[in-house]
């Protein structure tokens, strides 16, 4: 992983945030063009259980298979396109769509027709059923997280995620289990919400009850960046940690440092002490986004009793840090209305990670924008 250079670009212009024709385009190139985080593992913990979803304009459906796998399918159904999934379902043997009854297993395969030739039991031979399964999406999970490749074409999902991986080798991550689930919606592009999120410029001013980052009491911080990864690392901060235990250090004498990092476009991966959260930003249109948190602890103290008033503390501690931040991201969107937005800077200091989020953006746009 490499430092990232100091900042010699300008940020994004406003169009970037408020263009309809631009954030299609975003869609196809950004969210349709190689890796992106779609959903989580635990949302379809049973095999049978299937979860419609939407990424870059499209609807999805993830299915937990028989042999405990995660698929992601089109949710289109091959006769007459209805959504296969319109509502969450659970432990169900098969996908059936509800306009004409057309049932596909849990691996994609179309299974009945029924009624197709006018008879119950339509004959196999009236159709290719082996042409007319579902179209599956390339996919994969980690860090209970599943991820899809609408391309086709992105390198492996193991060297997208690898920044990560070599990031947390010291500590092990497999003692983390689910504590807390919650979305909410902010009224604004997605973008301003990721950048919100990676820079401590705004905590005094946005965040009183934080600690203020500055001078002597300024912890020490260390912007990373590497293939799809952009973010920081800093000294262990005890103000963003719940009364519960660490994630056990690989090597006992190593330096426990915190994270809040990215695999771009919308992947946010933290981890303070004993506490990760895993964040997935899912653009609802140009002027607004949906969040979807999952908080993790070690071992038993996710779920049992004795440390049920430290999970109900800490999520209301980081809710409330959600809504101060909800709050500003949508200031900024109502600003980026005026062309004073197309003329703006980025300190040097602290929002050095948002001018990577912003070079890894103009990558994948391509010849699209100039902004």
């Amino acid at each position: 992983m490499d430092a990232v250079p100091t900042v010699t670009t300008t940020p994004l212009r406003r169009a970037a945030y408020i263009d309809a024709a631009l954030f299609r385009t975003e869609q196809q190139r950004v969210f349709a063009g190689g890796w992106i985080a779609l959903a989580f593992a635990h949302q379809i913990p049973d095999p049978g259980d299937q979860l419609p979803l939407e990424a870059a304009g499209l609807p999805l459906v993830a299915v937990r298979t028989r042999e405990g796998a995660i698929r992601v399918f089109h949710n289109v159904c091959r006769h007459r396109a209805s959504l296969v999934v319109p509502v969450p379902v659970r432990g169900q043997p098969t996908l059936r769509c509800p306009y004409h009854g057309w049932a596909y297993g849990l691996d994609g395969t179309l299974r009945a027709t029924p009624l197709w030739d006018g008879s119950r039991a339509p004959a196999p031979s009236a159709l290719d059923r082996g042409a007319l399964g579902l179209r599956a999406v390339r996919s994969g999970v980690w860090s209970d997280v599943v991820w899809i490749d609408l391309s086709g074409t992105a390198p492996p999902l193991e060297e997208h995620v690898r920044p990560l991986t070599t990031l947390w080798q010291g500590y092990d991550m497999a003692t983390l289990r689910l504590a807390h689930y919650e979305t909410g919606q902010i009224d604004a592009n997605w973008k301003l919400a990721i950048e919100a999120s990676v820079e401590n410029y705004h905590e005094p001013f946005v965040h009183a009850h934080l600690p203020a980052r500055l001078d002597d009491a300024q912890p020490t911080f260390a912007d990373v960046a590497g293939g799809a990864m952009f973010g920081f690392v800093t000294e262990a901060d005890a103000a963003l940690r719940s009364d519960t235990p660490l994630v056990p250090l690989r090597d006992s004498a190593a330096r426990r440092m915190d994270n809040l990092c990215y695999l771009f476009p919308n992947g946010q991966q933290n981890l303070f002490g004993g506490l990760a959260v895993r964040t997935i930003w899912v653009p609802l249109g140009v002027d607004r986004c949906e969040w979807r948190t999952s908080w993790y602890l070690v071992g038993d103290t996710a779920e049992d009793d004795t440390h049920r008033p430290a999970r109900e503390a800490m999520v209301a501690f980081w809710m409330q840090l959600r809504d101060e931040d909800k709050r500003a991201i949508e200031w900024m969107q109502r600003g980026r209305a005026s062309p004073v937005a197309d003329n703006l800077l980025l300190s040097p200091f602290w929002e050095r990670t948002i001018g990577a989020f912003h070079t890894l953006w103009r990558a994948r746009m391509g010849d699209a924008t100039d902004a």
